[in-house]
């Protein structure tokens, strides 16, 4: 159970408010990151929670790459968030009225409920506590990136609430960065979105 103790250094956090993140005393906390008690389902949860990481980082003791930073400058995980804004402007981005704004909600959305169902994150562009302001500036941000790129193109459009910007991509996407379950869970987020845009 080294790797709660690790985690726990890596993020600066004291026993103490592990221990009250889990539910229990202090002295229990010591006794998982000891590995004197296997840690229960709950506890695990709690923690991949907290410190934004897979179940199976903490089941298998395998520190992630990125553990530090939410925004991580993970060169591959900055790719599949790449990749999910391609295929979603491929696969819902058609919709006459998805805007430039709309457009990083439903990115928003999609990181919010893939959290909310599997408690990972689907890229490390999204952390729970992240407000829908600071997650749209954040999905601006990148894919403004992508702009300049040519990955994707940005035109002005008067269709829908005045003048606006409609995200239009030049490339494909590239699914080998995406798993199965991803993939699958995409198309129920863009056929659940489609009607609200």
């Amino acid at each position: 159970m080294n790797i709660l103790r690790l985690l726990r250094d890596r993020n600066k956090f004291t026993q103490d408010f592990v221990a009250e993140k889990l539910g229990v005393t202090r002295q229990s906390y010591i006794r998982y990151e000891n590995g004197d008690v296997e840690l229960n389902a709950s506890a695990i949860r709690t923690l991949a929670h907290l410190y934004q990481i897979e179940y199976r980082n903490i089941i298998d003791g395998v520190m992630p790459e990125d553990t530090i930073s939410y925004m991580g400058a993970n060169n591959r995980d900055t790719e599949k968030f790449r990749q999910i804004v391609l295929y979603a402007l491929q696969t819902a981005g058609d919709l006459v009225y998805l805007t430039q704004t709309d457009f990083y909600k439903l990115i928003y959305l999609i990181h919010k409920d893939f959290y909310e169902q599997y408690f990972v994150s689907l890229t490390s562009l999204y952390y729970p506590e992240q407000a829908l302001s600071e997650g749209l500036e954040i999905y601006a941000n990148e894919i403004a990136k992508m702009e300049t790129e040519n990955l994707v193109e940005m035109l002005n459009t008067s269709i829908h609430k005045g003048q606006s910007k409609k995200i239009i991509p030049l490339k494909r996407a590239n699914l080998n960065y995406l798993s199965g379950t991803e993939v699958c869970f995409l198309h129920r987020e863009f056929s659940k979105y489609s009607t609200e845009f």
